[in-house]
């Protein structure tokens, strides 16, 4: 016997995303926008936006290609700046906080320090004293 129900509810798309999703989504990285942007211009909710980046691999490319070309064009921002007026009126500290809000996994000015006892208690009777030592990098690139 066959089954010509249609499914109940909203097909799942897994591979497939509308084609103007995708102009709009890369559009607003070529731009610099934020992504909240393009999440309202297509009318989607932040809960929406990660579900779709775990199911559906067209929409993960798509916001993907978005962080590479808005990384870029606020790379190019100073990069223009520089070339242009060498850097007179540019805002470095604004776009630095920019570029490591944005793009944290790349662009950072913290240093990590992970120190692992093993579980064990850190006793001692002074304090820690950390020196830190750079290592001092002989090139002749160095040198001019």
């Amino acid at each position: 016997m066959e089954n010509n129900k249609k499914p109940i509810g909203r097909p799942r798309l897994e591979t497939t995303m509308n084609p103007e999703w995708y102009k709009i989504i890369v559009d607003a990285g070529s731009k610099g926008k934020h992504i909240t942007q393009f999440l309202l211009e297509l009318g989607i909710s932040w809960e929406g936006h990660h579900a779709l980046l775990k199911r559906n691999n067209k929409y993960y490319e798509a916001v993907d290609e978005y962080h590479k070309l808005c990384e870029n064009y606020w790379y190019n921002m100073a990069h223009k700046s520089m070339e242009e007026t060498g850097g007179n009126g540019f805002n470095s500290r604004l776009w630095s906080l920019i570029m490591r809000n944005k793009f944290s996994s790349r662009w950072s000015e913290q240093s990590r320090v992970d120190l692992t006892t093993q579980g064990e208690t850190i006793n001692t009777p002074s304090p820690i004293q950390i020196e830190i030592v750079r290592q001092k990098i002989d090139n002749d690139e160095d040198k001019i």
